[in-house]
């Protein structure tokens, strides 16, 4: 994990300029949450659907309306208030979790299957806009996506966690990272304003 953390950031660092001088902390973190959702998305529903290729399309799928409709409503209306963003993503994030402890064993299968889809893929809605709010405020769209990228592969370092604290757990780790880039986005707004 070392080697490629290191290897990963020699190159990124040297394809993108003013990668260290201009590293977007928020993009980091909002990297590092959105591995943590999704690999927790692809485990909870690979209990319905099986561990097939179905699970990854089902989720990849669902990941991309929620991004699509995330970016059409910035586009129609502007980016909400990052208080407002990330108090949704937080409370999305707060269902998720409490769903994990929820029997839903009772309900028919396909609206259990679309209500888990749904619940699992809802804080990357909240995290698109929060995104997109970073991006506008970035001096440079490359070194924006390349600390976004550094912080995905630091999420999906911490998914191993997930092999002895449970699959629970990720929620725990995304709301640490989505709580850093909610601090670090406040910090970088009172810095510049």
């Amino acid at each position: 994990i070392l080697f490629l953390f290191i290897t990963s950031l020699f190159y990124v660092r040297n394809l993108t300029p003013g990668f260290v001088k201009g590293f977007s902390f928020p993009c980091f973190f909002l990297g590092a949450g959105f591995m943590l959702v999704e690999t927790k998305g692809i485990t909870e529903l690979a209990l319905f659907y099986g561990s097939t290729w179905i699970v990854t399309s089902v989720v990849i799928a669902a990941i991309l309306i929620m991004a699509f409709f995330a970016n059409f409503l910035v586009y129609k209306i502007g980016t909400p208030p990052t208080y407002k963003t990330y108090g949704l993503l937080f409370i999305s994030l707060l269902c998720g979790f409490l769903f994990t402890f929820m029997n839903t064993e009772n309900l028919p299968l396909n609206i259990n299957k679309l209500m888990m889809t749904v619940i699992l893929t809802f804080p990357i809605f909240f995290s698109g806009f929060a995104f997109s709010n970073e991006l506008n405020q970035s001096s440079s769209v490359s070194v924006a996506f390349s600390s976004n990228i550094i912080g995905a592969m630091i999420g999906g370092f911490l998914e191993y966690n997930s092999m002895y604290f449970g699959f629970r757990s990720l929620y725990i780790f995304a709301f640490i990272m989505y709580g850093c880039a909610f601090i670090s986005s406040m910090y970088v707004w009172r810095s510049t304003s």
